[in-house]
């Protein structure tokens, strides 16, 4: 695996003098363990980058409007694999304008700005610019891959990798808007969460301004950047919210079955949730490889291994026709149930993931009776039974305390385990007062965050 540095600013030791003369260095602050102190929180983002997929690099520049909740004179970030190369601070109170904040390293997930005067509670507007390199073997942060003769690049950023992309509060909690700028080379396109707001040209690059996002945390934020092919699959649900297929260049024709099936089924969804699909658009992206992750339900952007959602008409099987409604069904629910409403730490990724499975097993049962998912479903839940009975089985809800636990927690007990106990409430409970607080936990927390216990409340 490449190594990359974190750009430090200054020497990380300070001397002092004193009255009795020299004092020994001050060491800089440990960096955080696993989450960021609750010193600060974001209250929005403006992203600037500029992305060519033919060439490794990256370079950019984000704003993030913050709000100190305690005086400090430290302020960490997460930031993985990324040189910062430039950091500045404007508040309000400051006669100079801005400050410069000395960096500090923060090992393989942080970075810290340290100020000699420590940060009093209020707002502030932090400006970091950074450079990175895209990976060409992994799909986690923003990588890229050659497919043909062209160059692409693509997010994946549940659950830790935003902070690979570009520095920021990489948790769930921290759920603000974003302000996306993308520098692209001629001849490429660009999708993301929103549609864009702005398409020029500066400098020689196409400049695409995307329209500001709903309340996202940065897991949720998605972009893609290439010689990409368009599929209209039309207007759906009550907003009538644009539908489209995005595939590499010369793919199209495989969307067929995709662009057919996943209006009808946003309705469907739509009908039970009783809200109107919560974003803008919906745009299914195909990414030629994947690796740890079959499809992602970022925001308006479901991202997807290209072998699921996409078929010739010879290899469209029914075998592949149950894969893909299914798994289009999960991503499509967690909009609703992960999206406008998110977790707000994963150690509830089980109820995230839980529900959505549960929402393809009960939503193909009642589309296609007779592709019998009632007997998959069953045949599922027996599976899982033989992970449930090992001694060294976790509990489908288990505290999170390492990163390990984090990518521990998206496993078969978190997804069909979930799925058979949120079945078996459902009926216990009934199918319509069961819907009834399904609909009451989204209205409630729409836009923000929830946990379990918000869940059972309703």
């Amino acid at each position: 695996m490449r190594k990359f540095r974190i750009l430090l600013a200054a020497v990380s030791v300070v001397a002092a003098l004193g009255p009795g003369g020299l004092r020994a260095a001050v060491p800089d602050p440990a960096p955080p363990a696993l989450r960021l102190p609750e010193v600060a929180e974001p209250i929005a983002y403006s992203l600037d980058l500029t992305i060519d997929p033919g060439q490794a690099g990256f370079h950019g520049a984000v704003d993030i409007d913050v709000r100190v909740k305690q005086k400090s004179d430290v302020l960490w970030l997460n930031a993985k694999e990324l040189e910062i190369q430039k950091a500045s601070v404007s508040m309000p109170s400051l006669a100079s304008g801005t400050l410069t904040p000395r960096i500090l390293p923060g090992g393989t997930d942080f970075v810290g700005l340290a100020f000699e005067q420590p940060l009093s509670p209020g707002p502030l507007h932090l400006r970091l610019e950074f450079t990175g390199v895209m990976d060409e073997t992994s799909t986690q942060g923003l990588f890229r891959q050659k497919d043909g003769e062209d160059w692409y690049a693509f997010t994946q950023f549940e659950s830790t990798d935003a902070r690979r992309a570009f520095p920021c509060f990489d948790e769930p909690a921290y759920k603000v808007a974003w302000n996306l700028t993308l520098r692209i080379p001629k001849g490429t396109s660009a999708v993301s969460n929103t549609l864009p707001a702005a398409d020029t040209e500066e400098g020689g690059r196409r400049v695409v301004r995307f329209a500001k996002t709903p309340p996202l945390p940065s897991y949720l934020v998605a972009f893609a950047v290439g010689p990409f092919d368009y599929v209209d699959a039309g207007k759906a649900g009550a907003g009538k919210t644009p539908i489209r297929i995005v595939t590499t260049r010369g793919k199209a024709a495989q969307a067929r079955y995709a662009a057919q099936t996943t209006g009808p089924l946003l309705e469907r969804l739509e009908a039970y949730f009783g809200i109107p699909f919560p974003y803008a658009k919906l745009d299914q992206l195909a990414i030629p490889q994947t690796v740890t992750f079959g499809a992602m339900e970022n925001a308006g952007l479901i991202t997807w291994a290209e072998s699921i959602l996409l078929a010739p008409s010879a290899e469209e099987t029914v075998r592949f026709q149950r894969v893909q409604a299914s798994i289009n069904i999960h991503e499509m629910a967690h909009q609703w149930f992960g999206d406008l409403v998110t977790l707000a730490w994963w150690d509830d990724v089980w109820l995230n993931e839980s529900f959505a499975t549960w929402m393809a097993d009960r939503t193909l049962i009642e589309w296609k009776p007779e592709w019998h998912e009632d007997a998959r479903r069953v045949e599922d839940t027996s599976r899982v039974m033989f992970t449930d009975a090992l001694v060294s089985t976790r509990k489908i809800r288990q505290e999170i305390a390492s990163d390990d636990d984090i990518v521990n927690a998206f496993d078969p007990i978190s997804y069909q385990k979930g799925a058979a106990v949120i079945a078996m409430f459902e009926s216990w409970i009934g199918e319509e007062k069961f819907r009834a607080g399904v609909h009451a936990y989204l209205v409630a927390h729409a836009n923000g965050n929830a946990t379990e216990r918000d869940f059972l409340e309703k």
